[in-house]
């Protein structure tokens, strides 16, 4: 595949000048663990069958909402009560870690520090959750903007996970990596290209990416899920275990219509649902009430 390495050092400066202010600590939920499990802020562990899910905090962040609403301002405190949100312009991120036995994946990456010096901390809050990023065989990602690969670089510009095979969706690959893609591009959108290829870069000249298909016998009941609208190439991903199932999403150009599409699909399925973008830790049953509309408040999702 023929990637565009050149011109991004300009787009990069910008990337690098963005300003985004880190906002209050995560809030820690009731405990989902297993009785005598130790939660620590910015990890929750959730048990499903045999197989371990943590939730990985890559930190709050405050933007300017204004330049992002499709709504006008009157309406935007009715809209972030149905997504049960206060504040448009306050996001999270969270990254996720499946293991099973001594295989350990990730779903996503996170921000990472690059994108600001108070974000990056899905490989501390890994090691929090007692896991090496030298554990971690492979990174599954759900799309490839900066939200979700700016974390596969430390803060000296190294693979973060030094063991791990990235996985992702051949459409992803083509839109974010062919280079005529880069070039057509609208030049405010060549930063979000140079974050995202610069990010990726060092794993695809050491042949570590791969289409998301051949790697999902790596963790026993996963498999990949297209999802409608969004990044070019969106995907969510579907782990089975012991009986239940769990989707994991994390697509933040995905508009409300097409998210409460997965939503609907997940609550008529009776999925648990990981929300990558979602306030942390994302964990949520959404059920349908009597007439067959989303409830809305999200249950624990311990409900049955």
């Amino acid at each position: 595949m023929k990637t565009m390495l050149a011109p991004l050092v300009a787009a990069m400066a910008l990337c690098m000048g963005a300003h985004l202010s880190p906002a209050h600590a995560e809030s820690v939920r009731p405990p989902l663990a297993a009785p005598g499990v130790i939660q620590v802020p910015g990890v929750e562990r959730y048990q499903l069958g045999d197989t371990e899910v943590f939730a990985l905090s890559d930190q709050r962040f405050v933007i300017d909402a204004a330049p992002f609403a499709k709504l006008p301002q009157s309406e935007w405190p009715q809209a972030m009560a149905r997504s049960f949100q206060t504040d448009p312009s306050l996001h999270s991120v969270t990254a996720y870690a499946i293991r099973q036995g001594n295989t350990v994946v990730l779903v996503n990456a996170g921000r990472g520090v690059r994108l600001g010096e108070d974000l990056g901390q899905v490989a501390q809050n890994l090691k929090s959750a007692g896991i090496s990023p030298d554990e971690v065989q492979a990174v599954f990602l759900t799309n490839l903007h900066a939200h979700q690969v700016s974390g596969l670089l430390s803060r000296d510009e190294q693979r973060q996970f030094k063991n791990a095979q990235l996985y992702a969706s051949p459409e992803a690959m083509v839109h974010w990596l062919a280079d005529h893609h880069y070039v057509q591009a609208p030049d405010q959108e060549k930063v979000a290209f140079a974050a995202t290829i610069t990010s990726l870069m060092p794993y695809v000249k050491s042949g570590k990416l791969q289409a998301a298909d051949s790697g999902v016998s790596l963790v026993r009941g996963l498999s990949v899920l297209p999802l409608a609208g969004g990044a070019p190439g969106s995907v969510g991903y579907l782990i089975e275990s012991g009986g239940h199932k769990l989707l994991i999403t994390g697509d933040s150009t995905a508009s409300a219509r097409d998210r409460r599409h997965a939503l609907s699909q997940a609550a008529k399925q009776r999925w648990i649902v990981a929300d990558g973008l979602a306030p942390f830790p994302g964990f949520d049953r959404r059920p349908k009430n009597a007439e067959g509309q989303l409830s809305q408040a999200p249950r624990g999702v311990a409900s049955k």
